[in-house]
C-alpha cells in the first residue's frame, strides 16, 4: 500500500512539475510572436474654436501598447563587411568598424549558452586567407586573400574567441570590387556548421553594388569574374541566387546600404535581397548612422518587435492654413507629410515611450471646418513574422473660426443726395452693426461717440440714451445693429468734405474707426444769379434783343463737373406776343458756359412779334426757378427775380 501510494505522490509531483513549468514558460512558446505589441495613433483638436487669424493646435499621439519578454533560442550571427575601395571614402570604413565591433559586443553581453558569431570581410573575393583566379580582358590573375574572416563560427561566451573576431575588424584594409556573391555564400557555408535549433541571420554592410561574381573554377581555385566598376545582369542575379540560397537554408538576411553619395546603392535591389530571406533592409546616407542601425538589428535578433518608416500624411482642408509644423515635417502637393521616430519593442525592455507632435492651423475665413483624417503608415519587423505595412487613421475632428466681436458702421446726413442749403439742419443718422462671437468669456461694446473734424459743420446727437452690444459666452451680438441719430448743419457754401472718427470701447478698452469719408456740396440758389437782364426794355415789333445772366457757379463745377444749373425764365402776360422761344425759357448753366470775371455768362436772344391788332404790349421777366442737377439728383430752388415793363411796339412812319 505504501509503495503504492508513493508511486502515485510521484506522478502526481511530476504532473504539477510538467504544468508548473508549462505555465512559467509559457512565453517561450510564443517567441517573437507580436499579438501582445501594437501601435495606435491619436489626436486632435486642443480647442475646437478660435478666431480668424488665430493658430490653433492639433496633436498626434503615437502611443506604444504591450510589451515582450520571451526566451530566445540561441542564435547564429554571421557579420558581412564590404571592404572595397569605395569603402574609404566619407569615413566609411572606420564607422563600419566601430559599429561591427560595437555591434559584437551587445551580442556578447547578452551571449547564452549556443550563440555563435562569424566574420566575413569581402571585397573582389572573400577575405579568408585563400586564393582565386581574376579574369580581366580575358587574362586570368591568380590572388591570395587576407586573413580578415572567421573561417568557423566562434563561441559568443568565449571572450578570447570574441576579442580575436574584434581583431580580425581591426585589420580590414578597403580595397578591390564588390562580390557579394561569394560573401554570401560564405556567410551560408558558416551557418552550415551551426547548432541544430540555432536561429540564424546574416547582417550585411555594403556601399555598393556587385560588381563581380564566381564564374566556374581554374585549376581548382574559384574564377572571380565581372565589370569590376559597375554592376550587370549578372552580378545582381547571381548575388540574388545566393540569397536565394541563404534563405532556403533558413537563414534571415539584414542588408544595411551605406549610401553616402546618393548614388552608389540601389535601394530596390537591397530590399529585395532582404525580403528574398525574410529579413529587412536598411538604407542611409551618412556614416554614423551605422551604429544605431547595427543596434537596431542586435534588438530584433533579440527578439525586438520594431515599427519604422512611420510616416504621417494630413491632407489639409480647403480654407485652412498650416501656419507651424515639427522640425523636418514640410508641406507638399497640399498635404502635411511628416514622421514619427521608429518605435522598438525591446525584449525585457517593457513599454517604449508615446510619441506626440503637434501643428498649427489657421484660417482667415469665418466658418465650420471639417479637419478630416490623418493616416500614419508604418513598417513593422519581427524575427518570426518577418516585414509587413500597415496603416492607421484618426478622425481630428471639427473646428469652428469666427470672427472677434467687433462693429462697422456708416454715417449718413439724410437728403435727396449730396446737395444742401447752409445753415439749415439736417437729420443725420449713425448706423452701427456688430458681428462676431465672444469666446471663453461675455463682451460688451459701448460708449459710441462720434466726432466730425470739421469747423464749418456743426453735429447734435439727438438720441439720448446709451446703447450697447452685448455677447454671452460663445454667443453673438444682442442686439446685432443699432442707429443713433444727430443733427448736422453745414455753416458755409462750397465742397464740404470730413471723414467721421467713431470712438468706442470694447470691455472697457478703447477703440476708434474712422468711417467713410463724405464729401458734400453747400450752395444757397438764392445767392447764384448776380445779373439777369435784357438789352432794350423798348422794342420794336418783329425784332430781337437779348436776355443775359451772370451766374455765380460757386465751385459747384469743380464739385461735380457733369453738374448743371438750369434756370427758368417765365414772360407775362404771353398772349400778345409771339416769340421764337418758348416760355417758360429754359437756360443751362454747365461747365462749357463762358466765364468771365469769375462768373458763368449766357445770353439767349428773343424775337418779339406783336399779334394782330394791336399796335404795342407791355411784359415783364421773371426767374422763377433754379434747378441745380448732380448725380442725377435734381434739387429745385424756387427764385424770383424780375425785369418789369419792357415795351414792344410798333414803328410809326412819317
Amino acid at each position: 500500500m505504501k509503495r503504492r501510494f508513493l508511486a502515485w505522490f510521484s506522478i502526481v509531483l511530476i504532473i504539477m512539475t510538467v504544468i508548473g513549468g508549462l505555465a512559467y514558460f509559457s512565453p517561450k512558446a510564443k517567441a517573437g510572436d507580436t499579438s501582445s505589441v501594437s501601435i495606435s495613433l491619436s489626436g486632435g483638436l486642443v480647442k475646437s474654436k478660435s478666431y480668424i487669424g488665430n493658430d490653433i493646435e492639433v496633436k498626434l499621439k503615437l502611443t506604444p501598447t504591450g510589451s515582450i519578454n520571451v526566451s530566445r533560442s540561441p542564435v547564429s550571427v554571421v557579420l558581412v563587411i564590404d571592404s572595397s575601395g569605395s569603402m574609404d571614402n566619407n569615413g566609411k570604413m572606420t564607422a563600419a568598424k566601430n559599429a561591427a565591433k560595437n555591434l559584437i559586443d551587445s551580442f556578447k553581453n547578452s551571449a547564452k549558452s549556443g550563440d555563435k558569431l562569424g566574420i566575413v570581410d569581402f571585397d573582389s573575393y572573400v577575405n579568408d586567407g585563400s586564393s582565386y583566379y581574376l579574369k580581366q580582358n580575358y587574362y586570368y590573375y591568380f590572388r591570395t586573400t587576407s586573413s580578415t574572416s572567421t573561417n568557423t563560427l566562434v563561441d559568443l561566451t568565449n571572450s578570447n574567441a570574441v576579442n580575436n573576431t574584434k581583431s580580425l575588424i581591426d585589420s580590414m584594409v578597403a580595397q578591390g570590387g564588390t562580390n557579394m556573391e561569394a560573401a554570401l555564400n560564405k556567410a551560408k557555408t558558416l551557418l552550415d556548421s551551426s547548432p541544430s535549433g540555432n536561429d540564424k541571420y546574416v547582417v550585411f554592410i555594403t556601399d555598393g553594388m556587385p560588381t563581380y561574381y564566381l564564374n566556374g573554377t581554374r585549376n581548382g581555385y574559384p574564377v572571380v569574374d565581372g565589370p569590376g566598376s559597375a554592376p550587370n545582369n549578372t552580378t545582381k542575379s547571381k548575388t540574388l541566387s545566393a540569397v536565394q540560397s541563404l534563405s532556403q537554408s533558413g537563414a534571415k538576411l539584414f542588408v544595411v546600404g551605406v549610401d553616402t553619395t546618393g548614388a552608389d546603392v540601389d535601394k530596390t535591389f537591397i530590399e529585395l535581397m532582404a525580403s528574398t530571406a525574410n529579413g529587412k533592409s536598411y538604407y542611409i546616407s551618412t556614416a554614423n548612422a551605422l551604429n544605431t542601425i547595427l543596434q537596431d538589428i542586435f534588438k530584433i535578433i533579440n527578439l525586438a518587435v520594431t515599427y519604422d518608416n512611420l510616416t504621417v500624411e494630413y491632407p489639409i482642408p480647403s480654407g485652412l492654413t498650416v501656419t507651424s509644423m515639427p522640425a523636418g515635417w514640410r508641406i507638399e502637393n497640399g498635404k502635411l507629410i511628416g514622421t514619427f521616430n521608429p518605435v522598438t519593442f525591446e525584449n525585457g525592455g517593457g513599454t517604449p515611450a508615446a510619441q506626440e507632435i503637434s501643428f498649427k492651423i489657421t484660417s482667415n475665413t469665418e466658418g465650420i471646418y471639417n479637419l478630416g483624417k490623418a493616416t500614419l503608415t508604418f513598417r513593422k519587423y519581427d524575427t518570426v513574422n518577418g516585414e509587413s505595412t500597415g496603416s492607421l487613421e484618426v478622425n481630428l475632428g471639427q473646428v469652428e473660426f469666427v470672427r472677434q466681436p467687433g462693429i462697422s458702421a456708416t454715417f449718413q446726413v439724410i437728403g435727396s443726395g449730396n446737395i444742401f442749403v447752409p445753415n439749415t439742419p439736417y437729420d443725420a443718422k449713425l448706423t452701427i452693426s456688430a458681428y462676431g462671437k465672444s469666446l471663453d468669456i461675455t463682451t460688451v461694446i459701448n460708449n459710441f461717440a462720434l466726432s466730425i473734424n470739421n469747423p464749418y459743420v456743426t453735429l447734435q446727437k439727438v438720441t439720448t440714451t446709451n446703447p450697447s452690444f452685448n455677447y454671452a459666452v460663445d454667443s453673438g451680438p444682442t442686439p446685432t445693429s443699432l442707429t443713433i441719430d444727430y443733427k448736422v448743419t453745414f455753416l458755409r457754401e462750397g465742397t464740404i468734405s470730413f471723414t467721421p472718427v467713431l470712438s468706442y470701447n470694447i470691455n472697457s478698452t478703447a477703440n476708434s474707426m474712422n468711417l467713410t469719408p463724405l464729401n458734400f456740396f453747400v450752395i444757397d440758389a438764392a445767392n447764384m444769379i448776380k445779373s439777369f437782364s435784357i438789352t432794350k426794355k423798348i422794342i420794336s415789333d418783329n425784332s430781337s434783343a437779348n436776355l443775359s445772366l451772370k451766374v455765380d457757379d460757386m465751385g459747384l463745377f469743380d464739385y461735380d463737373s457733369a453738374a448743371k444749373i438750369k434756370i427758368y425764365v417765365e414772360m407775362s402776360p404771353t398772349d400778345t406776343l409771339n416769340t421764337n422761344v418758348t416760355f417758360p425759357l429754359q437756360l443751362v448753366v454747365d461747365t462749357s458756359t463762358r466765364v468771365s470775371n469769375g462768373l458763368r455768362v449766357l445770353s439767349k436772344p428773343v424775337t418779339f412779334k406783336l399779334k394782330p391788332n394791336l399796335t404795342a404790349t407791355k411784359v415783364n421777366f421773371n426767374i422763377s426757378r433754379i434747378d441745380i442737377i448732380s448725380s442725377g439728383v435734381t434739387y429745385t430752388t424756387a427764385f424770383e427775380k424780375k425785369i418789369n415793363d419792357v415795351v414792344v411796339k410798333k414803328v410809326t412812319l412819317r
